[in-house]
């Protein structure tokens, strides 16, 4: 029966039931990894309109309203890369300031959308996103994450646009973050101009033996 029910809702949906989202009425929550020391390397991500767009619309069979996407980049990635960073920083692109060894990310948000889940009895929310970082005096990026992510919360009630964004946003940065130490990316941001670890001192000779001199 409740899967009936489910399947109605989802046909109702269909039809243009799903409720207009604000990604401000979202609130993450996810287990983040424990780092023992995060870089100190400055990092900066670049929002920039043309990649994430403040208003998008659900994708797919009933589109939604979803406003104030770019919380995702400047509350949630910046939290999520806030795990490995300790300096991180968001900044329209032509205000970025970074230089050098500094770290430049660059994220793209190209479509929010759902899928039903569970023989139908469900639904979800999915995110077509990607992730770059480069230094700032390097145009080759030196790590890029791209994902269709789709989430795992299901909402109480299918019409909850809400609760889907929530739940794709919990599994995409957990997706980023177990790639990020996978990767190795903190070896990689290590500062350029880091000292070299300090060479053992010469092992001093044994002093002489007075006996000789008796000789």
């Amino acid at each position: 029966m409740r899967s009936l029910l489910w399947l109605l809702g989802l046909s109702v949906g269909a039809c243009g039931g799903f409720s207009p989202a604000n990604v401000a009425n979202t609130a993450p929550t996810y287990n983040k990894p424990a780092v023992a020391a995060r870089s100190d390397v400055p990092l900066t991500i670049v929002l920039d309109p043309q990649a994430v767009r403040d208003d998008m619309t659900l994708a797919g069979f009933s589109p939604a309203p979803i406003h104030q996407v770019n919380l995702i980049v400047t509350r949630d990635l910046k939290s999520a890369l806030e795990v490995y960073f300790s300096r991180v920083a968001v900044s329209a692109p032509a205000a970025a300031k970074a230089t050098g060894h500094e770290v430049v990310t660059n994220v793209k948000i190209d479509t929010l959308g759902w899928k039903s889940t569970n023989n139908n009895s469900a639904a979800v929310g999915t995110m077509e996103w990607s992730v770059s970082m480069r230094f700032a005096d390097q145009e080759k990026p030196f790590y890029k994450f791209a994902e269709h992510t789709v989430g795992k919360r299901a909402p109480a009630a299918w019409s909850d646009t809400n609760a889907l964004i929530q739940g794709v946003i919990e599994e995409g940065m957990l997706h980023l973050l177990k790639d990020i130490e996978a990767q190795g990316v903190q070896a990689l941001i290590a500062p350029a101009n880091a000292p070299a670890a300090a060479e053992a001192p010469p092992a001093s000779d044994s002093p002489a033996n007075d006996d000789d001199d008796d000789e």
